[in-house]
């Protein structure tokens, strides 16, 4: 008989030991910690009960689905890597805790740890995920009060922890007599999305809508959800009209991509309404009411609207709204809205002209308070300064190709143009860097074509910029810098980059008591780097007086001559022609 502390094992234990794999399959299936193994793409691939009971579903419900449905980052919005693709530079587990949402509504605070399943290269292939409650021996919830204030579907700061932050932040405001800005936001027409996509999808449809949201809003800021598909936005900071419509544009602008849900694409909006502390509301409830009151009168306006409490603050976004409509619709019918005039560049000795500047007119000035290069910021931000500056180029080929053609004295002219940021910084519409647009425009030769670049242009990306000056180089394109003393400009840049003329404001004179000493020192910089310098904006008797002793050759003005059309100007030209011919 063998002795008890010298029993052999049991058969049963033996058999298993024989068979590990049957030996973790058991572990896997009977463990009460929650188990799930996921392939590389994060789809569910075996759950065990424990998982099941925890997500209040059964194995079918769950295999073939996201792991990222099951769950909310404690993060706001959730960054958790649960894929291959997401954790090149990271540990092959890691932990964190989580909202497991569970199929009645409810959610469970876990702790979930990922452990990478490596192959023989030592790539992950597939992830084991374990969920262990965060209960104590008794069964009572950890870590409760946190979780109560979590929005379970987003994991954004729900409407108790809204309550308490935008209290406190009223009684701070109010202590140090500054305004705070509340945004309510309603996504236009969700619930017909949500009933067409399954209401799992619109689940996953919210977080991916809330982490767009959450991008464009400043870490000082609260992004909340109130439920459904409504939203608000607590700008404590920065409380003014101008700041709460810079955030609700981006809001909107955020949700202009399509969501995609299966082989749909989905397009999204949002009605945004904005209401002021003091101006609107002095406590919680009725500045929340006062929002989502100028809320339902954007909404009424049509899909992705604002609107704020006062009615002039929603005059006024309405007339920029119109603004910008008849920009957009200007730029893209250039032709019914533009016309190119030229402003001449003179020898300030001989009054001989040198040069022609493209300048931007109205075909119908009537219809519009300022000249069209007042809006041109407005056109930048709405990003429709590369087409208008394509047009430009392309009327001015077409006018200088019809000098040449008919022998007119203005063939034999150079003539430039201003250029945008974007051409430079190559963020256009159609991905085409200038050069490549340039070289589509039958044109055999550039030389007489000069393109002005704007001194801050391009300080951002100064390696992308030269690339392009250069090439444009290359097509016998000349180069000016434009506002040059009106904006700081490195030495350095001026000397590696291909320029031949820049700009100086006459307005330098009366901007600064040393304003003409500015002046004559930029323009001696520039003839030691043998740049030309020319004094520009010279409209009236005293700058051309002030300006006498300065060093320039060449001028440019209204004194001199306004832009003009090409056959004023060829008449100008006429009058103006050297007494000796």
């Amino acid at each position: 008989m063998t002795e008890k502390g010298n029993r052999p094992p049991g058969k049963h234990l033996h058999v298993l030991a024989q068979h590990p794999a049957r030996l973790v399959q058991h572990a896997f299936e009977q463990s009460q910690t929650g188990m799930v193994i996921t392939d590389q793409n994060g789809i569910i691939v075996l759950v065990n009960d424990a998982f099941c009971r925890i997500a209040g579903s059964d194995s079918t419900e769950t295999s073939g689905w996201p792991i990222e449905h099951f769950y909310v980052s404690r993060r706001t919005p959730s960054h958790l890597p649960v894929t291959a693709d997401t954790t090149p530079n990271l540990t092959h587990s890691w932990q964190q805790e989580v909202l497991c949402r569970r199929a009645d509504g409810e959610s469970l605070p876990v702790l979930m740890t990922v452990d990478a399943i490596l192959d023989e290269h030592q790539q992950p292939r597939h992830f084991l995920h374990s969920f262990v409650q965060l209960t104590s021996a008794n069964g009572e919830m950890l870590d409760d009060r946190h979780w109560i204030h979590i929005d379970p579907i987003t994991g954004l700061p729900n409407w108790l922890l809204l309550r308490d932050r935008l209290g406190h932040a009223l009684a701070q405001a109010e202590r140090a007599d500054t305004t705070l800005a509340l945004l309510f936001i309603d996504i236009d027409r969700f619930k017909t999305i949500n009933d067409a996509a399954g209401h799992i999808e619109g689940d996953r449809m919210l977080g991916e809508l809330a982490q767009r949201l959450q991008r464009e809003v400043r870490s000082k800021d609260t992004l909340a959800r109130l439920g459904s598909d409504q939203f608000v936005v607590l700008l404590e900071k920065d409380g003014t009209a101008e700041a709460a419509q810079l955030v609700a544009e981006r809001l909107q602008e955020a949700l202009e991509p399509p969501f995609i849900s299966g082989d749909r694409y989905l397009l999204m909006t949002a009605s945004i309404g904005i209401a002021f502390y003091p101006t609107d509301a002095e406590d919680v409830e009725t500045l929340l009411t006062a929002a989502r009151s100028a809320m339902f009168i954007a909404r009424k306006k049509g899909p992705g609207r604002l609107a704020f409490v006062d009615h002039r603050l929603t005059a006024r976004l309405k007339e920029k709204q119109q603004l910008e409509s008849l920009l957009s619709e200007a730029v893209h019918m250039p032709d019914h809205h533009f016309v190119l005039h030229y402003q001449p560049e003179l020898d300030r000795h001989s009054l001989l002209c040198t040069g022609l500047e493209a300048v931007l007119r109205w075909k119908r000035p009537k219809r519009w308070q300022q000249p069209p290069g007042y809006y041109m910021d407005v056109l930048a931000r709405l990003g429709l300064g590369v087409r208008l500056n394509r047009w430009m180029i392309q009327t001015s080929i077409s006018d200088h190709r019809q000098w040449h053609d008919t022998g007119s004295p203005l063939g034999g002219l150079p003539v430039s143009i201003q250029l945008c940021e974007s051409h430079l910084a190559q963020d256009t519409f159609d991905h085409r860097p200038l050069d490549h647009f340039l070289r589509h425009q039958e044109m055999g030769a550039f030389e007489w074509l000069t393109l002005k670049v704007p001194s801050h242009g391009i300080g951002s990306d100064l390696d992308k910029a030269t690339h392009l000056l250069k090439r444009l180089e290359r097509l016998g394109i000349r180069l000016a810098v434009e506002g040059v003393g009106t904006n700081s400009v490195d030495l350095a840049w001026l000397s590696r980059l291909p320029f031949h003329k820049a700009t100086i404001d006459a307005q330098l004179v009366g901007m600064r008591q040393d304003g003409r000493r500015l002046v004559e020192a930029s323009c001696r910089m520039l003839n030691a780097l043998d740049i030309e310098p020319v004094i520009v904006g010279i409209d009236n008797v005293n700058l051309a007086s002030n300006l006498e002793p300065v060093s320039a050759r060449l001028v440019q003005g209204n004194l001199y001559c306004p832009a003009l059309s090409a056959e004023a100007l060829s008449h100008w030209l006429e009058e103006h022609r050297p007494a000796e011919e």
